[in-house]
């Protein structure tokens, strides 16, 4: 009977979070770097086939940018490393919240943030369960639909397998059995 160690309930959880939300928040995430590019193009696009032509090093470059968006800061996350302009290296780009653009941002923001905050939640639930057995045979009493799952961390016990040994070649070699007349001796 195999125990559940707190390593393997941990990875047991893992795989039970990532299975439900992996592809959930991959989705989110992806939507959410596109609203930042969005929000890129909206304060950048008018300037920036002017900014490419500037010299190499003249702007700096980032792969996020520091916003305000109706009175709240956001990291804006972007696809790629993109030229900013020295405004916005200096102080945060202003969005007025009625922008289309930052709806659709805070929008995002928000159903990432939601992702985020239903996986915590789940994940005190099945760490409960989890931590609630100490076995395999018990988790799968309590819980059998997660034997698809978890059925892979349940380490099953090692048949020994005996060393092939001659045994007759190895009673030749030392002299066995011996012989009554020897013991007389």
């Amino acid at each position: 009977m195999s125990r559940l160690t707190n390593q393997i309930r941990q990875s047991m959880l893992n795989t039970m979070l990532d299975h439900a939300f992996s592809e959930k928040q991959a989705a989110a995430k992806a939507e959410l770097i596109a609203a930042g590019d969005a929000l890129y193009m909206d304060h950048h696009g008018e300037h920036l086939r002017t900014m490419q032509k500037l010299p190499q090093g003249f702007l700096y470059r980032s792969s996020q940018m520091d916003t305000n968006i109706g009175g709240q800061r956001h990291a804006v996350m972007l696809s790629e490393v993109k030229c900013m302009s020295l405004a916005s290296r200096d102080s945060r780009i202003v969005f007025v919240a009625s922008n289309p653009v930052a709806i659709e941002y805070l929008s995002a923001n928000n159903k990432f943030d939601d992702l985020i905050k239903q996986r915590a939640d789940m994940s005190r639930e099945v760490n409960a369960v989890l931590e609630s057995v100490h076995t395999f045979k018990k988790l799968w009493e309590v819980w059998p639909e997660s034997k698809s799952l978890l059925g892979k961390f349940e380490e099953k016990p090692a048949i020994a397998i005996l060393p092939a040994v001659q045994v007759n070649r190895l009673n030749a070699s030392l002299g066995l059995p011996v012989s009554d007349l020897k013991e007389a001796v």
